[in-house]
């Protein structure tokens, strides 16, 4: 008879919180006492390994896998990235973004409340 084995769910419910600490007086039970430990963190670990950014060759975090916006640089010179928000430092720290009608970057306008 083959071992039985973990069914890991496509879109685990993480219920590590309501794992309750293990006592050296429990019983030794593997359906109440082990497996509902066990699953929760093999889910876990499942998932992250499935959901996680894979790196380049420079360890970093292709551009492929960022948001649509990922997110701003500082820096004197525009960035080629045109999906970062840039801080012009060479401007007086000027948030820009990159207008992609007019191919070009252009200062975000301040809103004030």
């Amino acid at each position: 008879m083959a071992d039985e084995k973990y069914t890991i769910p496509e879109n685990p419910q993480y219920k590590i919180a309501d794992i309750r600490k293990l006592k050296d007086t429990d019983p030794a039970s593997a359906t109440e006492t082990f497996n509902p430990v066990f699953e929760p963190i093999l889910e876990s670990v499942d998932y992250l390994n499935k959901h996680k950014a894979a790196l380049d060759t420079a360890g970093k975090v292709p551009e492929s896998q960022l948001p649509a916006l990922g997110g701003h640089i500082a820096q004197a010179e525009a960035p080629g990235n045109t999906n970062l928000l840039w801080i012009d430092t060479a401007n007086g720290n000027i948030i820009k973004f990159y207008d992609s009608v007019a191919k070009s970057w252009k200062p975000a306008a301040a809103v004030w409340s």
